[in-house]
């Protein structure tokens, strides 16, 4: 490519060191391009691009304060401000793992690794530009929504063997299953697979039999898939899918913890994780991935109110029901995420009182009670005009559940199920402070789960019982049927293979949750007692 093609590329160089800058706009005047304009940082590196058009932005990945070169290329394609014609190169001085998977969402078109030469730029250069000139009706069709033309020329391109068909035909499938064309994507992959075992056409096909309805297959390919190269985060991604399709949320986040682990500084990721979790009401594995997504989220575009508050949540929750080692350091993080939301974020009055509320629970937790009923207080007077929402209404029952006004309780969960008597999803929600669950969903599952448990147990398969009665107790915490069950089932596991560490302890635990739900002289109080005689006489 000669230098008369540079000279009418526009070019932004986005790092925090004004030497290398220099050095980068001196490399590309030599290269020939007259336009090269450059920014200190991500934010001011947005800004220049939403007021002008630039050929190609090459950027940093550290930038020190504020958005990394990552958040910088998500805003820019997040927010459309960057057309895909556009070029976005990612600088960094290492190329870790962690990184390079980040990018999975939101991936640059080239990365370069320091140090950079002259020839080196030169080289990458002229090959992105070549074949951006020969994508560009392509690339200008996806920026106008014309997915025809788009499928058009990917096909065209391929008939006539271009240089770079192995890109029009990842494209090229992607197209056609989003415009639900699954013969012609499955004819594509297939061809791809006969020459090549490429991943990307593996979980293509994969995607293929799932639209087909095979989820079965899809989810076999997959998992075949990730035995073989587990740095495939695509494959997780559709994984998870067919998991949730199939209603399986604890393979759904079990496949997502995989894939964290893999890639942990994607923000995205971490908060299906976390949102999954939450349903799952694993609150240690819930608290943890809101906490990645609250710091991954700082200078990202994809941050939201939801994730503190929802940190916040499931941190007052993990400590309300059970014992947490890092005890104040988890009440002192959470208050901090909250007392943080109002400057990062403009709340809605309803957000407002969520955040007091939530704050309310963990100033419970950290033994300051007069704080928690003085702001408690405040937030009652916020919200007496109010149309009050179903979180923010399940936030005061479990802040007055914490600070042990139980006749409040009861009132507001009584108000709850007559109001939303209607809303099957919202009961399920309810159903975690019920004692019996109300919605039909739930009375399916607490049935099905107990049940499941009483076989084992009867089989004396005690282990397999108490992970059945285990995940009803997780899913119904004020069920007392399940916990007498689970209590039962594990004092036969300690008397047929002797306590441990761990069984000790939830029996410990057990006891505490049971006995004060109890009603004195009730055949529940008294299967309780006889249990618990014969937990303290096992050695």
């Amino acid at each position: 490519m000669g230098m008369s093609h540079y000279s009418s590329l526009k070019v932004l160089i986005i790092d925090d060191f004004g030497s290398f800058r220099m050095a980068l706009s001196r490399m590309l005047s030599d290269l020939g391009c007259e336009q090269v304009v450059t920014a200190m940082n991500g934010e001011v590196g947005l800004d220049i691009c939403r007021k002008q058009h630039f050929d190609v932005v090459m950027c940093d990945y550290g930038l020190g304060d504020g958005a990394n070169g990552q958040q910088v290329l998500e805003a820019l394609r997040y927010n459309k401000i960057l057309p895909r014609e556009s070029l976005f190169l990612l600088i960094s001085a290492e190329s870790s793992q962690s990184i390079v998977l980040s990018v999975y969402d939101y991936a640059p078109d080239a990365y370069l690794t320091k140090p950079i030469t002259a020839k080196s730029l030169r080289q990458r250069l002229d090959r992105l530009l070549l074949q951006r000139q020969e994508m560009l009706p392509l690339y200008r069709c996806l920026d106008s929504d014309d997915m025809d033309g788009a499928i058009a020329i990917a096909e065209s391109a391929i008939a006539s063997s271009s240089r770079y068909a192995t890109v029009y035909q990842r494209m090229l499938g992607e197209f056609y299953l989003q415009c639900n064309q699954i013969e012609d994507a499955e004819a594509l992959y297939t061809r791809v697979l006969e020459a090549r075992p490429l991943d990307w056409a593996r979980v293509g096909l994969s995607k293929v039999k799932k639209a087909q309805g095979d989820l079965e297959t899809s989810t076999a390919w997959l998992s075949k898939i990730l035995d073989d190269n587990p740095f495939c985060m695509q494959a997780y991604d559709v994984l998870a899918e067919n998991y949730r399709d199939q209603h399986d949320l604890e393979k759904v986040q079990q496949t997502l913890e995989a894939a964290v682990e893999m890639s942990p500084l994607s923000i995205l990721r971490q908060v299906e994780l976390a949102e999954t979790a939450a349903n799952n009401l694993d609150y240690p594995i819930a608290t943890k991935a809101y906490g990645r997504s609250v710091r991954l989220g700082e200078h990202s575009c994809h941050d939201r109110c939801h994730n503190h508050l929802q940190y916040g949540r499931l941190a007052a929750a993990w400590m309300r029901d059970s014992v947490v080692a890092s005890a104040q350091d988890l009440i002192k993080d959470g208050l901090r995420v909250l007392e943080q939301v109002p400057r990062r974020f403009e709340l809605s009055p309803d957000q407002k009182a969520q955040a007091h509320l939530l704050e309310c629970q963990l100033y419970v937790a950290r033994k300051e009670e007069a704080k928690a009923l003085a702001l408690l207080n405040e937030t009652e007077e916020m919200i007496k005009e109010l149309s009050l929402g179903l979180d923010l209404q399940l936030d005061r029952v479990a802040t007055m559940s914490v600070l042990g006004k139980e006749d409040a309780v009861t009132e507001l969960l009584t108000s709850l199920v007559e109001e939303y008597a209607e809303d099957q999803e919202a009961l399920q929600r309810i159903d975690l402070w019920l004692e019996e669950p109300v919605s039909e969903h739930n009375k399916k599952l607490v049935s099905q789960l107990n049940n499941q448990g009483i076989e084992f147990y009867q089989a004396n398969d005690y282990g397999r019982a108490l992970d059945s009665f285990k995940r009803a107790c997780r899913l119904f915490p004020h069920h007392l049927g399940v916990q007498l069950n689970l209590f039962q089932a594990l004092t036969a596991e300690m008397k047929a293979f002797g306590k441990t560490e761990e069984t000790e302890a939830l029996c410990r635990a057990l006891s505490e949750r049971i006995e004060p739900a109890l009603v004195h002289g009730s055949p529940e109080m008294n299967r309780f007692r006889q249990l618990q005689q014969l937990a303290r006489t096992l050695d």
